[in-house]
C-alpha cells in the first residue's frame, strides 16, 4: 500500500509553484505606472493664440531641458474640451530623473518647479507647475519676455603677449 503523504508534499509543491508564477504573470500584464509628468492645456499669449500658433515648447528643471513638444491649434472633436476648440493648446511628457525608460538623468523630482519656454516667441509661462507622476492641467499665459543681450569681445593692452 503506497502513502498517500508522499504525493500530498510534492504536489502541494506544484501547486505552490503554479501560484506564484501566475500572479507574477499577472502583475506583468498590468502597465507600468508611468513616472512622468505630462502637463497640457490651453496656452495664450496676452489673451490671444500663439503666432505662430504651431511652435516649440521646452521643459526645463534645474537647467537641464526635460521635455519637448510643439503647440497647435485644438480641433473640434469627441477629445477636446468644447472651450478649448481654436485654442492654441500642448501636451507634452517631462522626464523624470533616472536613466531608465521615460526618465533622464538630473530631471524631474516630485515637487521641482517645471519652466516652460517657447523659444520661437522668447517668452516663459508665468505660472512654474511642479513635477509630480501623471498628468494635469495647467493653463498657461505667457507675460514674461526674455531679452537678448549681446556682448561684444573686447581687447586689452596688458602686455601679455
Amino acid at each position: 500500500m503506497r502513502n498517500v503523504y508522499t504525493w500530498r508534499i510534492p504536489a502541494s509543491l506544484i501547486l505552490a509553484a503554479g501560484a506564484i508564477a501566475l500572479a507574477r504573470d499577472a502583475a506583468a500584464l498590468d502597465p507600468p505606472r508611468p513616472d512622468f509628468f505630462w502637463p497640457y492645456g490651453v496656452v495664450q499669449a496676452d489673451g490671444a493664440n500663439l503666432n505662430p500658433t504651431a511652435q516649440p515648447v521646452l521643459a526645463f528643471i534645474g537647467g537641464s531641458v526635460c521635455g519637448s513638444a510643439t503647440t497647435r491649434v485644438a480641433e473640434a472633436g469627441p477629445d477636446t474640451p468644447p472651450a478649448d476648440t481654436g485654442k492654441t493648446v500642448y501636451v507634452m511628457d517631462v522626464l523624470a530623473d533616472g536613466s531608465g525608460a521615460g526618465q533622464r538623468p538630473g530631471c524631474g523630482h516630485t515637487g521641482d518647479p517645471v519652466t516652460l519656454y517657447f523659444p520661437a516667441s522668447g517668452r516663459i509661462a508665468s505660472f512654474h507647475p511642479t513635477f509630480q507622476a501623471g498628468g494635469l492641467r495647467v493653463n498657461l499665459q505667457l507675460t514674461q519676455m526674455l531679452s537678448n543681450r549681446l556682448t561684444a569681445a573686447q581687447v586689452t593692452s596688458d602686455g601679455v603677449p
